[in-house]
């Protein structure tokens, strides 16, 4: 019985977890700057799909929120993103053992376990003030972009997250 409370009372409260977390400079002024640029992203002079996705979605939110996206050298706040990738190991299957103290003998039996290796994505996005280079806002992402996910859930997914990220911003002070 503890069990199962325990299973729902953990699966409820990973449902309440946030899909993006926030930091914010306290000190800078978001109110003041209406201009932004987008720092060059590319790696190697090639632009990704998910890339591309994200630039797109970022670009939709910054005009909703009254922003102008200018050159980067008249800009007075510039975004960056990134995906960082990590590598998360998933295992199945069963081992056991069987074992003896009293007379310092041991035996123990262990069924192979498989594990696989999974890919996954976690977007963040910076906006920085160019004069020194300094983070005034950062978001990053709870949910992960997995390679197995078909284009159109993976559209989805950058909407929501970024569409989530810019709800916070500029942060309420």
């Amino acid at each position: 019985m503890r069990f199962f409370l325990l299973l729902i009372s953990t699966l409820t409260l990973m449902g309440c977890a946030a899909p993006v977390v926030y930091d914010f400079d306290s000190s800078a002024n978001f109110h003041k700057d209406q201009t932004i640029a987008f720092q060059d992203t590319k790696e190697d002079n090639i632009q990704s799909l998910d890339r591309t996705r994200i630039h797109e979605a970022i670009n939709h939110q910054i005009k909703m929120k009254g922003y102008k996206v200018v050159d980067k050298n008249i800009a007075s706040l510039v975004v960056r993103y990134q995906i960082e990738e990590e590598i998360r190991i998933q295992s199945s299957g069963m081992s056991y053992g069987v074992g003896m103290s009293r007379n310092r003998m041991g035996m123990s039996m262990q069924a192979p376990t498989n594990a696989k290796e999974i890919k996954e994505g976690k977007l963040v996005v910076e906006v920085i003030v160019p004069e020194d280079n300094r983070v005034i806002w950062r978001a990053a992402s709870q949910k992960r972009l997995t390679e197995q996910m078909k284009p159109d859930k993976r559209s989805e997914l950058i909407n929501e997250l970024i569409q989530e990220m810019f709800d916070n911003y500029p942060p309420k002070q």
